[in-house]
């Protein structure tokens, strides 16, 4: 039986290197992005890949699509089935009361509410089969540590992160429990960083540092994070309901 992937967020950056990389080692992948799957086929022609369309700040087309994901998965004949939230924008960035509250509002429906939505559904499905199920969380530094001009992204990953401890408390009392666990990922060189890098220092004070790790090749790589990731989630390095960052396990840049 072969194992089953649930990934948002996937036509570039970390969840396209997800998807290459779980679709070459013979997994079932479902992949969400409200961008269509041309780009990706063209690099990932594989019959164990199904791809569908969906704005994930969308409420009710969430809900629609995540009910054709399920219908396309036969939970009884794999081996296990995770939930990778990987989705997410980096927008608004700018100081509070100097954003438009529209772009606030899709800050939230994308980076909270989308992956809190989704692990709900994820969960009711699959609580009682006994199989290996896992949620990972991609969350931020900025979760964790206040920057100015990004108060909304860190409100909403820190706010992904203490929703993840919650499933990892919830899920001991489970007969077949789900382990959940919240990953920074680090700086990873990406079109969020691009946009990062962009933004006028008014906006973002610290704007020079990430131009900075740009410049001096300090970057991780979407390959080496999706795989590192990859390798923690069911590791007994990492715990349910735990709150990581990728650079506690890594020596160097690699």
């Amino acid at each position: 039986m072969k194992n089953c992937y649930i990934v948002t967020g996937t036509t570039s950056g970390l969840g396209f290197a997800f998807i290459k990389q779980l679709l070459a080692t013979g997994n079932l992948v479902y992949s969400i992005s409200r961008r269509d799957s041309s780009f990706i086929l063209e690099q990932v022609d594989n019959v164990n890949f199904k791809h569908f369309k969906c704005d994930l700040a969308n409420e009710i087309y969430l809900n629609e699509t995540l009910k054709k994901v399920f219908e396309s998965i036969d939970l009884y004949a794999v081996a296990s089935v995770t939930l990778i939230n990987n989705a997410g924008t980096i927008n608004p960035i700018g100081n509070v009361g100097k954003v438009d509250s529209k772009s606030l509002s899709r800050s939230i429906d994308t980076n909270l509410k989308a992956p809190i939505f989704i692990s709900n559904y994820f969960i009711e499905e699959t609580q009682k089969i006994a199989i290996q199920k896992y949620i990972l969380n991609i969350s931020s530094g900025a979760g964790r540590k206040p920057y100015a001009g990004w108060a909304t992204y860190c409100a909403n990953k820190a706010g992904l992160d203490l929703f993840t401890s919650c499933i990892g408390v919830e899920q001991q009392e489970e007969q077949y429990p789900i382990k959940a666990i919240s990953f920074a990922p680090g700086v990873v060189d990406t079109n969020m960083q691009v946009t990062i890098r962009s933004t006028k220092k008014e906006e973002f004070d610290a704007v020079t540092r990430f131009i900075d790790l740009k410049n001096n090749n300090q970057l991780l790589s979407p390959e080496f994070v999706a795989e590192k990731l990859l390798e923690l989630l069911p590791s007994e390095q990492t715990t349910n309901g735990g709150l990581y960052d990728i650079r506690n396990f890594i020596d160097e840049k690699q």
